[in-house]
């Protein structure tokens, strides 16, 4: 796992599916993610709620990523 990447704008968290909200798939791509092929996005805050959601990615969506 690499350094989360708080400032990479995100899809809305609404809008995936719930392995996607937790990280253990994609948030842009839906890919099942094993520990090693995960990147960490950092915890983020639900807007207009207390409650965080924890994406991640896969290597191949990092790489098309600015």
């Amino acid at each position: 796992m690499t350094a989360p990447a708080p400032e990479l704008p995100l899809p809305d968290p609404e809008s995936l599916s719930a392995e996607q909200q937790r990280g253990a798939n994609c948030v842009w791509c839906a890919a099942p993610l094993s520990a090693e092929a995960a990147r960490d996005l950092g915890p983020r805050p639900i807007t207009g709620s207390s409650v965080r959601w924890f994406p991640r990615c896969c290597n191949t969506c990092w790489k098309g990523r600015p």
